[in-house]
């Protein structure tokens, strides 16, 4: 959705969030496994590319503007969500990003919201496509 808008840096960074994310429940649902490869191709990732090691904490440090950091969120929520299943642990390293990001519970729920709103239009938009 908005991960051309992240510099060099942060895409890498960003790649290595979203493969803990979807590492997080110890399962990875071909769903997920499609949607990484999106969001590779929209970044302009294509090949396989050295990703940065460490904790979110570290992870984090390169997202620098809340634009940016409204990015990560979103994009990880969506990722969450591709395997119909948004399970504890994928909400556990979301919940820790907001906070570091300094996101208020409340803006979190709104990106949440949002995602969940746009997933439902793509779903409609594919149910008009197929007619």
């Amino acid at each position: 959705m908005f991960l051309a808008g992240l510099n060099d840096e942060q895409k890498k960074a960003f790649l290595a969030i979203a493969m803990k994310i979807i590492g997080a429940d110890g399962r990875l649902d071909p769903r997920e496994r499609q949607m990484i490869e999106a969001m590779r191709y929209e970044m302009g990732l294509f090949q396989e590319t050295d990703l940065p090691h460490g904790s979110i904490e570290e992870l984090a440090a390169p997202f620098d503007t809340r634009r940016s950091q409204a990015i990560v969120l979103m994009e990880g929520i969506a990722l969450a969500y591709a395997d119909k299943d948004f399970s504890g642990e994928e909400q556990k390293i979301l919940r820790a990003l907001a906070l570091i990001f300094g996101i208020s519970e409340e803006d979190a729920t709104e990106m949440e919201n949002w995602v969940l709103e746009f997933n439902k239009l793509q779903k409609k938009a594919e149910e008009i496509f197929s007619r």
